[in-house]
């Protein structure tokens, strides 16, 4: 078999590397650097000079001056997805930056096991928004991490959907003494029905911190739960 005569790019999710390049296509660890491979490798840049934007600096001063709202028994994060690849993605990148004992929960509330008798949470946020109070209500949490995802079929209004419910959460977590950080990312276009711009000036608007990709906000999330972390003396 004669290999493909367009340059490929392949992320298996938590994949093996070596393995995509024996069979002659470029791998990618996250969805951001698959489509900014594919960018370079369109344009004929080599792809060894494609590279996401570095946001370490920033993370980790939004990281800190988070932490320091938090109580010192919140350290773990809390994720709720509607994207089952967006929450597998997350959870590798928390995993590699915390290790396995402190990730704390991604959770892919659109497998079967929460979409049994009930529509996806893409089209329903009600059970997500359940979800996000009850992580409000653990004094461990320090950091709730969501995905909104846009698009044909997905709710009209991701952003307006989940707002009222991190409003709540945020009364829960204040009235018990504690600070709660939302971090999220939105997965869509200027061009679907919702509007990514406007979804995301209404989740900034709420106080949600916002990254560019999901990759970023699993970065951000790790980083906060590192510094809470750090704040309470946990192991090395």
């Amino acid at each position: 078999m004669s290999p493909i005569p367009k340059p490929v790019v392949v992320n298996f999710i938590g994949g093996d590397p070596e393995r995509i390049r024996g069979a002659g296509a470029h791998p990618a660890a996250t969805f951001e650097e698959t489509a900014v491979q594919a960018v370079a490798l369109a344009a004929g840049a080599p792809v060894e000079a494609a590279a996401p934007p570095n946001d370490g600096a920033g993370l980790g001063a939004a990281a800190r001056a988070e932490a320091a709202r938090l109580a010192p028994g919140q350290t773990r994060i809390r994720g709720l997805f509607s994207g089952g690849s967006l929450a597998g993605e997350a959870k590798l990148i928390i995993r590699e930056l915390l290790g396995p004992e402190a990730t704390g929960r991604v959770i892919d509330l659109g497998d079967d096991e929460y979409t049994v008798g009930r529509p996806h949470p893409m089209i329903d946020p009600r059970l997500r928004n359940e979800f996000i109070a009850d992580a409000a209500r653990d004094p461990e949490v320090a950091v709730v991490l969501l995905d909104l995802v846009l698009g044909y079929g997905a709710h009209p209004d991701p952003a307006g959907a989940v707002l009222p419910a991190i409003a709540g959460a945020q009364d829960i977590a204040g009235a018990a003494g504690r600070g709660l950080t939302f971090v999220a990312s939105v997965c869509g276009t200027s061009g679907d029905p919702q509007g990514r711009n406007g979804q995301e000036s209404a989740l900034v608007g709420a106080g949600v911190l916002l990254a560019g990709s999901n990759a970023g906000a699993a970065r951000l999330a790790a980083r906060i739960a590192a510094e809470a972390r750090t704040r309470v003396g946990w192991p090395a």
